[in-house]
Formats: C-alpha cells, structure tokens, sequence
C-alpha cells in the first residue's frame, strides 16, 4: 500500500465523527441520485407499458380523407403501414352509446382491437359485434344468426333520421368492464354498408399511419414528419391527431433528459456544497498535521492525494450504502404509488397489474453506474478547494497554528465582566468565514425548499375547483346539435321551452342546505373575425359577480353597470390566445342568434380579463346579465349555479340527482368532482417533491452537525479551562446553545427571508403558463414555519448531545487537551 494512501486510511479512522458525517451526506447524495433517475424512469416505463397495452399504435391519424386522398397517402415513401376507419353512425339506444364504423384489418391491429371470435364483415349486411350490445338491444344471437339493428347515419354532418335494418353477425368483440360499467360499445360495419348508406361527397375516412426508419427518431422528429406529409396534402392541423401517448411510450423525448440533468444538478450541488462545508470548516485543526508532513518531505501533490484519497475512502464505504438503500427505497416508492393510485382507472389498473408482475424491470444498470459516477465527481469537485488549501499551508505557519487558524494582529475591545453571550459572539467573530459558508451552505437548500414550497402552496386544489365551477353544483340543459332524430336538443330549440326556468329555480332554492341559486345566461354569436365555423357565445353574468368581473380586469377598464349597456364587453384573455389581433378598443361586429331569429349587433371591447372557466362557462365574451337577456326572446339561461351553505351535502347531492333524472332534459355537475381530482392529482405532486427535498435538507444538515462538533472538540482546553475558573455545565450548555442559534437564526433568514421574495417571481410564471392551474399567491406559512421549528429542534437537540459528549472527559483531561 502506497504510503499517502495508508496516511489517508488512517486519517479516515483517526477523524471519525467527520468522517461519518460525510459519510452520511454521501449515503443520501447517493440515495437521491439513484432513487430520482430510478423512479422516474419506472413510471414513465410502467406507463409506457400500460400505453403499448391500452392504446393505439398508430403514430398518427388524418381526419375526414376522401377516397382519392386514401389511395395517394397509400404509396408515399414516408408511410410503412396504414389502416382504414370510417364513422357509420350510432345505434339509437335509449341507455347505451354503440357506435357503428368501418375497419380494416390494419386498422383493427393499429387500434390494438381484435376479435373474440368470427371474422370482419364483408357484406353489406354482416356486423360485429358483442354480448353488451345484444344485452342492450334486448336480443340473443351467435355468428350467423340475424339481429335487428335501430340505427341512425352520419349524414351531411350530423345523424340523420332512426332506420332499422337486419344484419347477420360475422363477428363477436369481448366486453370490458368499463364497457358494461359505462355502456359505451363498438360495433364494426363493412365498407359496402358505408358505400351503400352514405352518399359518396360524404364518406369521410380516418387513415391511421406509422412513419418508417423510426428506429433512432425522436417524438419531435416523427411529429414534424407527420405534419409534413399532412401539409403536402392539405390537410389541416385540425384534421390531424397525433397519437403523443404512444410516440413517447416507443421514442425519445427530447424534453426528459434535460429535466433528469436539472434535478440530477440541484442533488450534486446540495452534494458539493455540503460536502466542501464540512472538510473546510474542519481544514483549521489539521493545519499542523499537514505542515508536518511536509516537514517530513511530502510533497504539495501527495498533500493533494491524502485529502484525496481520505475523501474516496469514505465515499468507497458510503456509496454502496446509499446504492442499498436507494434500491430498496425506489421499489417501495412504486407500490407505494400503486396502492394509492392504482384503482382510480382502467389505465392506473394496467400498470398496477404491470408493477406487481414484473413485467417492467425497475432498476437499470446505467442508472447504478450513474449514481457512482456522479456521486464520485462531487466528492472529488468538494475536495478541490481543500486540496488546494492543504497543499498551500508552510511548514512555519503549521508549526505556529495551535487549530484555530492563521494568528493575525488585531484589536479587541476588553471587557471587565465576562458573559455567556460575550463569550459565544468572540468564537463566532474570531471564526467568521467558517461560520458565514456554514449558514450559506444550509441556507442555499433552504432557499431552494422555500421557492418550490410558494409553487405548491399556490397550486391549491380548492382554488382549482373553484375556478372550474362557481358554488357547489351546476345544472345545465342536455344538447346535441348534431342529432337529427333529437333536433329538440339543439340549442336553439332548447331556447324555446329551456328546463331552466323560474319553476326549476324556486324548486332548488326551496331545497334544505340551498342558499341561493345564480343564473348564467349564454348568447351564441358568429362574426367575419372569428376562424370559419368557430362559433362563440357572450356570457351573462348575474350582478352578484361584478366586483369579481372588476377585479379580473388586466387590461382597460369597465365597470358592471357600463356593461349593462349591451354595448360593450369584457374579452376572456383565452380567446386573445386565439385571436390575438383582438384587444381593448376593437369593435366586433356580430350575428346574434337567439332561436330561430339571427341578427346583427356591434360591440366593443371595453376591457381585458383573466377568469377562471366556472365564470366564463367557456364563453369568452362577457356582458351583464340583463343586457345579455335583452340580447334574445328566448331563455338563454344556460347554468344555474347553485350556492349551497356545504360545499358537500350527500342529502342535497341526491335531492338535486331526483330533480336530474325526473326532468330527463339537465344534467349535473358538481364542486367535490372537481375538488377530488385536483386534491389527488396535487396529493402524488407534493409528496414526491417534498420527498425530495428533505432528504437534500438532511443532507444540508450534516454541515451543521459538522460545524458545531468542530467548533467544541478545537476548543477543548479553553472549555475545560473555562470550566476550571467557574464555567458551570448549564453555561456552558448555554453558550453551545447561543451558538447554535446563531446559525439557525443566520439560515433561517437567509431561506425564508430570500426564499419568500425569489419564491414570488416563480409564482408569475407559474401563473402565467397556468400551471397546476394556480391563479392566487399564497405564502408558504406551513412550509416555512416546518424549516423554522426543524432547525430549532435539530440545534437544541445537536446542543444537548455535544454538552453530554463534552462532559464525558474529566475536567484534567479536557485542560490537558491539545492537538
């Protein structure tokens, strides 16, 4: 053995109480840098299974191709496979929605569809279909028995009129549960019956494609080959749907590696940092050790070498520990996820049953060799600075060091009587830098914890629901505009006896737990400025809202009662989205459609807004209520949100479902669906980051440890001496405990001070992306007060064992004490 390498080994054992702390710094930097890679990837592998199980494989479909657009999109070069579907119709079923189409054989195989038993249908009169459908047409049958089938056909863009038909079954498809659960079926007609029952101007294919040579493509890639072989048949964005799913279930994503690195960055950084504190803060004692070593001969590199090599000794010991650890942690991680998720869909059920299988192997050997590689290069890049340091130090100044550092000249102020707290400030002032990379070091996590904290306290599921529906449960009219068997169901139509009158309204009101109920009315408007065939509608708000309205402004200003007018609007700022040329000031001129009756009206953006889609209802255009009524002769109440003194009431919620299924003609949504999906989906969010930010606080935590063990074992003697003139141990509890607390107080305010203020501005973005769908700024209070009470307890408690560690030496033997 090397004779740097057998000083390094024995240093590793001589300092051990640091060395363990750098130990366990390197356990969690490897724990995270294993675990963070490791899961990741899982989910997006245990979800990328579960998409090649459930969904299409197609990577892409163009809608609406007619026959000679089909023939031509067959031979170009840029196509390997294709498949063929046409919508047919519905059947009319009064419970059950059974669609009727045309597929291929390809198509089929694309769809991941295949049949139980029998074959496609060929003849016009042959179908597939499966026992549901029989069960909801109240009829048996097997393969070439004859069915009768009620049906109505995509026609001119919308169903036509009911038809009834015979047809021989060629063919059967197994239900799923969400089929009979859902009674939502597919039954598959032949070509001929579409060739026969359509005319030919409007038979309208979907052709299903993959692109070839993707062998080494990414997402982006195949996405722009796909657009281009679209544009170079006109065919428009909106007819063409990319299957995203399952191009980043089978190809690269070029946004994932990226996002890896980032959080594989932050974990290094915490790791250097941390890791670079504790060998600085403890460099002071040693000062003599390495002047003697170079008094002995040692050159500056084996100087390097020792700190070197000490540092890898301890990461040799600690990195297969975190490696354990970590892959005991991911796959506790993943059933955790299951068992809290994995009932909530079909797809959640896939990849349930994928985890508990095996069919997915979790871990990957890259992954392990990537957490020793970069586990190994931020111990060596935290060794760096030390290095230097250690070679730097001359055998003279060594011999003058007695472990406090450099001796320099200086002044200092005297005091007749000696204090606790004198004494604790003279340590800290005399050991300034060491102090001040102490409370920075723990302070950048802090900073870091506290500005993701703000992002998730501002994305507050309660907010999301309730900017998704105003009150407690929303009662809206059934329509269908392109049901000609049901053209009562059209919204125009629905107008002239709307079921949201005064008598439903009173009915609601008069419900026990019902506060009020707010009528939205909607006014369906076109105009040359909106894209061809985009129809938008002005929202009626009631006045109720006026201050919300007002308050929502961005841009311009209007008050509630100029909007009385009917002259002027406030526009949703989703719709400048679309039609960006829009702004304060723009006349729109309008063709107002109320019923049958269609004219012209001219308004004017008055104003600006951002609201929540429970106020707007999707309707960007708003206006007061009385003048959007004066806008039509019919009803156009188009929601009664109903204000209720619970947001949930399970009485109520089923008083409301009798009034539902008695009318036949509304239907109903309420405030707890909304709530429940955004708690859960924040619920998975919030836990994993949280996570992974106090395994980096602890992280971060070492360096205080370290700190305060140092700041006691160089200042043995003086504490024994001090002990020895009169110090009692409660003092000297005191002073370790004033000293603690100055390095809580200095990162405390450093974290929350600036954590809160760089924490705002990733508010506004975040805000303005909408993400998580955060629209208030929030302090994170809980947050910041868990850090506060965190540090404290760890001070008082990190005290407490130094001052018993201490007393452990007998008074001689502390006095005695010197390196």
């Amino acid at each position: 053995m090397k004779m740097t390498t057998r000083v390094a080994y024995d240093n590793m054992k001589y300092y051990k109480s640091r060395n363990i702390l750098i130990g366990i710094a390197i356990v969690l930097t490897t724990l995270l840098l294993f675990v963070i890679p490791t899961v990741g990837k899982g989910m997006i592998d245990y979800q990328f299974a579960a998409v090649r199980r459930m969904y299409p494989s197609w990577h892409a479909l163009y809608r609406n191709v007619d026959e000679e657009t089909v023939r031509q999109l067959t031979s170009h070069h840029d196509i390997s496979t294709y498949g063929l579907r046409s919508d047919a119709g519905y059947m009319n079923l009064d419970d059950a929605d059974v669609s009727m189409m045309f597929m291929d054989a390809k198509g089929l195989e694309l769809y991941k569809m295949e049949l139980a038993k029998g074959r496609l249908p060929e003849r016009e009169d042959e179908i597939v279909v499966s026992e549901g459908i029989l069960k909801e047409l109240g009829q048996q049958g097997d393969i070439g028995d004859t069915i009768t089938v009620p049906y109505q056909i995509y026609r001119g863009g919308s169903l036509d009129l009911t038809e009834t038909k015979e047809f021989q079954i060629c063919g059967f498809f197994e239900d799923s549960d969400s089929n009979l659960e859902n009674r939502i079926y597919t039954s598959l007609v032949s070509e001929a019956f579409i060739k026969a029952q359509v005319p030919k101007e409007d038979i309208a294919y979907r052709f299903l494609l993959q692109i070839n040579d993707t062998d080494k493509a990414t997402t982006d890639d195949i996405e722009e080959r796909i657009k281009n072989i679209a544009s170079q048949f006109g065919i428009s964005e909106n007819e063409t749907n990319i299957n995203m799913e399952y191009l980043a279930a089978n190809y690269v994503d070029p946004v994932t590696i990226p996002v890896i690195i980032v959080i594989m960055a932050i974990i290094m950084l915490a790791g250097v940092i941390t890791i670079y504190s504790i060998y600085y803060v403890s460099m002071n004692q040693r000062i003599q050790e390495f002047g003697r070593l170079k008094a002995i001969g040692a050159t500056k590199r084996q100087i390097k070498q020792i700190v070197l090599r000490e540092g890898l000794c301890v990461a040799a010991f600690a990195i297969p520990v975190g490696l354990v650890i970590g892959t005991l942690s991911a796959k506790a991680v993943m059933f955790l996820f299951i068992n809290m998720f994995g009932e909530e869909s079909d797809f959640m059920r896939a990849m349930g049953e994928i985890v508990r299988n095996g069919e997915v192997s979790l871990y990957y050997w890259w992954a392990y060799l990537i957490a020793i590689t970069v586990t190994l290069c931020t111990v060596y890049i935290s060794l760096l600075l030390p290095m230097h340091k250690a070679a730097k130090i001359s055998e003279v100044e060594a011999m003058r060091a007695q472990g406090t550092g450099k001796k320099v000249r200086s002044s200092r102020k005297g005091y007749e009587y000696i204090t606790i707290g004198r004494l604790t400030l003279r340590n800290l002032m005399d050991n300034k830098k060491k102090s001040a990379i102490t409370i920075i070091s723990m302070a950048a996590t802090g900073v870091f914890l506290m500005v993701v904290a703000t992002v998730l306290s501002c994305a507050n599921p309660r907010e999301s629901a309730d900017r998704s529906l105003v009150g407690q449960y929303e009662i809206s009219p059934i329509i269908e505009e392109n049901d000609k068997e049901r053209p009562e169901l059209r919204w125009s139509e629905v107008q002239k006896d709307n079921p949201l009158d005064e008598t439903l309204k009173q009915q609601i009101e008069n419900l026990p737990g019902v506060e009020k109920v707010d009528a939205f009315t909607s006014v369906k408007v076109t105009g040359d400025m909106f894209l061809e065939g985009d129809s938008n509608a002005i929202n009626g708000v009631p006045k109720e809202y006026a201050k919300e309205l007002e308050k929502g402004i961005e841009r311009g200003k209007v008050t509630y009662e100029e909007l009385k007018s009917g002259d002027k609007v406030i526009m949703d700022s989703a719709l400048n989205h679309w039609y960006p040329d829009l702004d304060v000031g723009s006349k729109l001129k309008l063709v107002v459609h109320d019923g049958d009756r269609e004219y012209e009206k001219e308004v004017e953006i008055a104003a600006v807004g951002s609201y929540g889609s429970g106020m707007t209802n999707y309707a960007w255009l708003i206006m007061a209520k009385e003048a959007a009524d004066r806008l039509c002769e019919n009803n156009a109440n188009l929601y009664f949100h109903v204000i209720a003194d619970k947001d949930y009431d399970q009485k109520l919620f089923e008083s409301l479902e009798e009034i539902v299924k008695a009318s036949g003609r509304i239907e109903m949504r309420t405030w707890k669906s909304e709530y429940d999906h955004w708690k859960s989906a924040m619920a998975t969010t919030s836990g994993a980051t949280y996570a992974f930010l106090g395994i980096l606080a602890l992280i971060s935590v070492m360096n205080l440890i370290n700190t305060m063990l140092n700041s006691v074992h160089v200042r043995k003697k003086e504490l024994g001496m001090m002990q020895a003139i009169g110090m009692s141990d409660s003092q000297l509890m005191k002073m370790l405990q004033m000293e603690g607390l100055f390095y809580t107080a200095g990162t405390l305010l450093i974290s929350v001070g600036l954590g809160s203020i760089a924490g705002y501005p990733l508010f506004l973005y975040a805000k303005r992306d909408g993400m998580f769908n955060i629209t208030t700024y929030h302090y994170p209070a809980a947050a910041a007060l868990i850090v506060i009470a965190a540090l404290i307890l760890i001070q008082i408690l990190l005290a407490v064992g130094i001052g018993r560690s201490v007393r452990k030496d007998s008074l001689i033997d502390r006095v005695r004490f010197s390196e």
